[in-house]
């Protein structure tokens, strides 16, 4: 199973910085270039320009000699001059450029509130992903994979925490329901136990706010960057029978493949679980899932960041190039109906 298989190592973390010296391509130190004295006072001054929306950042340019203002619509440059003329600057002492938002940069393993899909969460002494956030017969939480708690399959009261710390506040929900794994039913063969999902729920607790339809975004598939830019936007459920879907979990982040396998009975190695009617997805070329990635969401892109849920990953191939999901129709067979927008 996919959830992280060391224990974390609990008490405070070791952080350890690398400083890295400057130097030229002999390894000689680099001379800082030398401009106009007054040229750093000026973008000083101009600081008031970023009360405009729109601003990016302003730099005093020795290779030019001027101070370059970063905008996001080239339309801006009147006011922006202006602006700058009142400022005490002349039209030859800026450059206007157009340019890209700047973002902060987060990863799959922070902090994040409202509650994301895709994110990180612990319980115990393992650390798994995050399914979707769903309302469930009125309660608001989210769902993850059933062996992402204390006892699998069975309701036990696990505390889970986001991201990482077991404080109170970092907690963000408590187990809720967890469908005990059945002998002889739904054809269940003999000396198995068996269940249509490896899902749990868990009711919002502690610091736990949620943001209903949302899975963190990475920059692109099968890269392994956990450098979140934005989110996808849950628009439906379905299901998949054939072509790309995809997953976002901590370990690898957003990762890609074709759908090889559907409706699969698939036993859990190391276990007597037989998961029935699972869907399993393929990239040969890419590892797409390892441990940590246990419960993440699964879905498929309709257009743009606009998702359709499909349902949560459980577990994988040993070389990460496969992993198996449990479809939204399992999951909410027994789970119960879920809001997912």
């Amino acid at each position: 199973m996919f959830r992280t298989l060391r224990k974390l190592r609990l008490g405070l973390l070791a952080v350890a910085a690398l400083a890295f010296a400057a130097g030229g391509p002999s390894g000689d130190r680099v001379v800082s270039a030398q401009g106009r004295p007054d040229l750093e006072a000026l973008n000083q001054r101009l600081l008031p320009v970023f009360e405009l929306a729109g601003v990016v950042f302003t730099d005093a340019d020795e290779t030019r000699g001027r101070v370059v203002v970063g905008v996001l619509d080239r339309d801006m440059q009147g006011l922006v001059r202006a602006t700058a003329a009142r400022l005490g600057a002349s039209a030859q002492d800026i450059e206007i450029i157009e340019t890209e938002p700047i973002f902060q940069v987060a990863t799959l393993r922070d902090s994040i509130r409202p509650v994301q899909a895709g994110y990180q969460i612990r319980f115990s002494q393992y650390v798994c992903s995050l399914g979707f956030n769903a309302i469930r017969d009125g309660v608001l939480g989210f769902v993850t994979a059933s062996h992402c708690s204390k006892n699998q399959g069975s309701v036990d009261g696990t505390e889970y925490y986001q991201p990482l710390n077991q404080v109170e506040g970092e907690l963000i929900g408590t187990e809720t329901v967890d469908p005990p794994y059945v002998r002889n039913g739904k054809g269940c063969p003999k000396g198995r136990v068996c269940r249509s999902s490896d899902s749990n729920f868990v009711a919002g607790a502690g610091s736990g706010t949620f943001a209903l339809g949302t899975i963190a975004r990475t920059a692109a598939p099968n890269t392994g960057s956990l450098d979140v830019v934005g989110t996808f936007t849950i628009t439906g459920e379905g299901a998949a029978t054939s072509g790309p879907v995809n997953k976002v979990g901590r370990t690898t982040g957003w990762g890609q493949g074709n759908v090889t396998r559907t409706c699969t009975n698939t036993g859990v190695s190391g276990s007597n679980i037989v998961l029935l009617c699972q869907t399993w997805v393929e990239n040969r070329n890419a590892v797409i899932v390892q441990g940590g990635d246990s419960g993440a969401p699964v879905f498929r892109i309709d257009g743009g960041t606009n998702v359709t849920l499909l349902g949560n990953l459980w577990g994988g191939n040993s070389s990460g190039t496969q992993f198996v999901y449990s479809p939204l129709s399992g999951i909410e067979g027994e789970l119960g109906a879920l809001q997912t927008q």
